[in-house]
């Protein structure tokens, strides 16, 4: 009688240990990469803020640079026509607001007698619960002054919720654009 073996058939594929493995793995790549992806969105916010800060910054510079020396020196001038003045207009009646990016923000304006003399400086600050602006400081001799220094300080809490400055100062003087 012939004598037949049973051939048998091979049979490949994963096992589960494997395919778990697998899934695992691609998990993992899929947190990182969504973990990735919120701290890049993160990181464009606080840049777009950080950019914001500096537009607002030389924004309210330039409404320094564009007063007269007198007006500087004047604490109620400052408080009504720059420190509390939010927004501009450009020449086709655009409005816009440089603040806007930087959600709460607290600005502090500080106006003191340059070289420093021992004096008070005017300091003024405004804040969303203060949008007349607030007085913390001030001094009525910085019309007899010839130099004045001009501090704006911004602070303003990051999308990240880091708190975040922003500062930039300049010297004026008598002649600045008017008496």
């Amino acid at each position: 009688m012939p004598f037949h073996t049973a051939k048998t058939q091979s049979m490949t594929g994963f096992s589960l240990a494997e395919v778990l493995v697998a899934i695992v793995i691609c998990l993992v790549f899929g947190a990182a990469a969504f973990a990735s992806n919120q701290r890049l969105l993160l990181a464009l916010k606080s840049q777009k803020e950080t950019t914001a800060a500096t537009m607002a910054l030389q924004w309210r510079m330039e409404s320094f640079r564009s007063t007269a020396f007198s007006n500087i020196a004047s604490h109620d001038y400052v408080k009504n026509n720059i420190l509390t003045v939010r927004t501009s207009t450009d020449s086709n009646g655009t409005v816009t607001d440089p603040f806007a990016p930087l959600g709460s923000i607290t600005e502090q304006l500080t106006i003191g007698v340059y070289p420093a003399d021992g004096s008070t400086p005017t300091v003024m600050r405004w804040d969303a619960s203060h949008p007349t602006g607030q007085d913390v400081s001030t001094n009525s001799g910085l019309g007899s002054a010839t130099l004045l220094k001009v501090d704006v300080l911004e602070t303003w809490t990051s999308a990240d919720g880091r708190s975040r400055i922003r500062e930039i100062s300049t010297i004026v003087g008598i002649g600045n654009i008017g008496i």
